[in-house]
């Protein structure tokens, strides 16, 4: 993909710029509009991207879409974190919504920029939200599971973060805030009998077993969107950000089960753990084992998806860190791509024996 562009790219706005997309059968230009992207992220030097058709094109196909995010992932010099949990959270259960991602070359005005993870964006039309249902929303990293009010947000007048519907036609402010009212207000018998009217146990199980064997504890309280279908439909939690996760912390500090994620920040999970009515803690270890004998969560089974990224990203790797190096003042260690796939495999073998221990002992 070349992206071309007057001017620098910008972080407030997305202005006009075209698309020259290549693969193995076609060359085509897209019309679009680009602008910068992320939050920490944005202190590195590659960047990433939000990006805008005119029309819906599908890239490496993925499903046709408009709104595409092109991430830089550059503090994960094995570009796999996020694809691969959002890959697995998927085969996990066909209900589950992550994004769909594929690998890319990129160029911004003829200047290769290395590999990227292009990306769904997720939003409503992704989610399959029912437009002319009133009761269809969705939150991007709603602070729902902080008893008090945060002091900084990056929206003052939209402190849930509402995506859908904007927030100056419908505000639903009231009805995640009975939510939250709802976990940290509600007695024991009061959670117990209505946990299942406000949220899908069987998807926050899901997102619950993923956040501890990928040990993602910057996942608990925030990389989550929050969404309703419809009426009829509880919330359901879909996945974003990764890169917190088997064997790196968020800013890629090495972390092999030195410092473990601690579920019970959120009251939500702590409440589901505590209240034996619930039944949730024997749910959770079902479904533990339900997905090691499924080979879902085997160390085979992340050995295969590795390999398959690996056959795309090893293409394009050295050049990436020609660009990129692997040893900037923003890495904690020197290790290349093959040292740093070797540590992911590391990881998933510490972390299922210890989390098959952890169900048993449950």
């Amino acid at each position: 993909m070349n992206i071309e562009k007057d001017g620098q790219i910008g972080w407030k706005v997305k202005e006009p710029c075209n698309i020259v997309y290549s693969d193995n059968s076609e060359n085509i230009i897209l019309s679009a509009k680009i602008k910068c992207r992320g939050g920490v992220s944005s202190r590195y030097f590659k960047h990433s991207f939000a990006l805008e058709l005119n029309e819906k094109y599908s890239f490496c196909n993925l499903p046709y879409d408009d709104d595409w995010i092109l991430n830089a992932n550059y503090i994960d010099k094995t570009f796999m974190r996020h694809k691969l949990s959002y890959d697995l959270y998927r085969q996990m259960n066909n209900k589950n919504i992550a994004s769909k991602s594929a690998y890319i070359k990129l160029k911004i005005n003829d200047q290769a920029r290395g590999l990227y993870v292009i990306m769904e964006e997720i939003n409503a039309s992704m989610l399959g939200l029912d437009r002319n249902d009133s009761m269809a929303m969705l939150f991007k990293d709603p602070p729902i599971f902080y008893k008090n009010r945060l002091k900084y947000v990056q929206d003052s007048l939209n402190y849930y973060q509402q995506k859908y519907p904007k927030i100056n036609i419908v505000d639903n402010t009231y009805y995640i805030e009975r939510f939250k009212d709802f976990i940290f207000n509600s007695t024991d018998a009061e959670f117990s009998e209505g946990i299942k009217d406000w949220i899908d146990i069987d998807n926050v199980i899901d997102w619950h077993i993923l956040l501890l064997f990928s040990n993602s504890g910057d996942g608990i309280m925030k990389n989550f969107f929050l969404y309703k279908i419809d009426s009829a439909t509880p919330f359901r939690i879909a996945i974003w950000d990764y890169d917190h996760s088997f064997g790196r912390d968020g800013d890629n500090e090495l972390n092999m089960m030195e410092r473990e994620l601690d579920c019970s920040k959120s009251n939500l999970l702590k409440r589901l753990m505590q209240i034996s009515e619930t039944g949730y803690s024997d749910k959770l270890k079902n479904r533990w084992f339900e997905l090691r004998r499924s080979k879902i969560i085997s160390y085979r089974n992340i050995k295969s998806h590795i390999n398959r990224n690996n056959k795309i990203i090893i293409k394009a790797i050295d050049e990436n860190f020609e660009i990129w190096p692997a040893d900037s003042k923003w890495y904690y260690d020197n290790n290349n791509y093959y040292e740093e796939v070797d540590l992911i495999l590391d990881f998933v073998k510490l972390r299922i024996n210890q989390l098959d221990k952890y169900f048993n002992s449950l």
